[in-house]
């Protein structure tokens, strides 16, 4: 370990990784480690906290240290490769099932509240009977007792004469009652 010419020891600095260490903290998220810097790319291009979701470019931008004088197409193409990264679609991935998630929850709720109101005003005896009415309807078609749409069992083949004459004995027998 030391030199033969001046009886020196060789001495190498090793670098312990704690200086490196905070600027590259690693979380992990969903089983996935990932750095501050990536995870918040993620984040940025699901678009968390009712935030919009951001394009590639935007979210690279926002989270890492970008020069002005990048060029645009280098920095799409190393937007697209921090994209296509593994670690990065698992991520953004489960991020946008999480996010869908909570949507169809927060409608789920809403839709609920909204059902609870319409009885509530269907019950109240202050409100007038033509909104009472309105909301029970509401209800009613949430819940599918009315529908506009009239389903058709019978699907053979006829020919016009066929409809016609079935139509013909329809009308009489409407014009009877």
């Amino acid at each position: 370990m030391t030199d033969k010419k001046d009886n020196k020891p060789n001495l190498k600095l090793l670098d312990g990784g704690k200086s490196n260490q905070d600027k590259t903290k690693k979380t992990t998220a969903v089983g996935v480690e990932l750095t501050a810097k990536q995870l918040g790319f993620c984040k940025d291009i699901v678009g968390m906290g009712g935030k919009k979701g951001m394009t590639l470019v935007d979210a690279y931008r926002n989270n890492y240290n970008v020069s002005k004088d990048i060029k645009g197409n280098s920095l799409r193409a190393m937007s697209s490769k921090l994209r296509a990264d593994v670690n990065i679609t698992l991520t953004v991935n489960r991020l946008l099932a999480q996010k869908d998630s909570l949507q169809r929850m927060q409608t789920v709720s809403l839709g609920e509240q909204i059902i609870q109101d319409l009885l509530a005003f269907s019950k109240d005896e202050n409100i007038t009977d033509s909104v009472r009415v309105k909301s029970l309807e509401l209800v009613g078609k949430n819940l599918g007792l009315w529908t506009d749409k009239i389903e058709v069992d019978n699907k053979q083949d006829r020919s016009s004469a066929d409809i016609e004459h079935d139509l013909i004995g329809k009308l009489n027998a409407m014009i009877k009652k």
